[in-house]
């Protein structure tokens, strides 16, 4: 070739450059994993410390994730991570779930119980969920049940709040203190034969199984649910115990229905 037609070339290249679009100028690049941001909830491995798991799942979405994570320290701590109630199906461990019961505002007679909304609860054989509290009335009461209802929420919410809430700042001295009435009213008071995730566990016992560090939910929430049930036995009267199954736990325990708790 000529050095015309070389020229004649070299000016075609660089007008067909300057016609590039944008998109044709780009450069493809992969990111790696750690250089994208993912906002998904991340799943703990199996191998992953429960309370580390609690702790992520209380700040994730939170705008203010510091604040939210301060809120729910307590919760982060809690050796009964997962349990779950048997009746239900549903966590036991929940924002807002404490009682916090104030001995201030109780006076036998002149007290109802209310759930987390603020709605009355009437007399029921199923265990506190959560939330629940008792307010002052200005009335009395006249209603057995009614009274005795709110009775009881005394002597379980603080024995819930302890066992799921606060264990880890309780001794057994003070555990059994705590859980003395039942003591009294000869509830939990038998011991099983061997302790495990089936077992129906004695107030003692239940103390060291969880303590033990192996403790499961199911065992711990029968527990509850059992002695709050067993309380109702003594307290309440004309009251229909027949669970949905047909089953009902005052006959096959032999309590005498209506026949009172005894108070220390």
């Amino acid at each position: 070739m000529n050095r015309l037609t070389w020229l004649l070339i070299g000016l075609t290249f660089l007008v067909s450059c300057n016609n590039i679009t944008p998109a044709e100028n780009s450069v493809s690049v992969t990111l790696s994993d750690t250089d994208v941001t993912d906002n998904t909830e991340t799943t703990p491995s199996p191998e992953s410390d429960p309370s580390e798991a609690l702790a992520i799942t209380a700040t994730i979405g939170n705008p203010e994730s510091e604040a939210a994570s301060n809120e729910s320290l307590d919760l982060t701590q809690l050796w009964s991570y997962g349990l779950t109630s048997i009746r239900t199906g549903e966590p036991l461990i929940e924002e807002g779930g404490q009682h916090n019961l104030d001995q201030g505002v109780i006076s036998y007679g002149y007290n109802l119980v209310v759930d987390k909304t603020g709605n009355m609860l009437t007399p029921r054989g199923a265990p506190l969920q959560g939330g629940e509290q008792l307010i002052l009335t200005d009335e009395y009461q006249t209603d057995h049940n009614t009274r005795e209802y709110a009775r009881i929420y005394t002597i379980m919410a603080p024995i819930r709040d302890t066992i799921l809430y606060h264990f880890e700042e309780t001794s057994k001295e003070e555990w059994l203190a705590i859980t003395e009435i039942l003591t009294l009213n000869s509830i939990k008071t038998q011991a099983a034969p061997e302790v495990n995730g089936r077992s129906i566990l004695s107030t003692e016992q239940v103390y060291d199984y969880i303590a033990s560090g192996n403790a499961e939910g199911s065992p711990v929430m029968r527990y509850l649910e059992e002695a709050g049930l067993e309380l109702k036995c003594l307290a309440f009267i004309d009251f229909d115990f027949t669970n949905p199954e047909g089953g009902n736990h005052c006959k096959e325990h032999d309590i005498e229905v209506g026949s009172g708790i005894q108070m220390p």
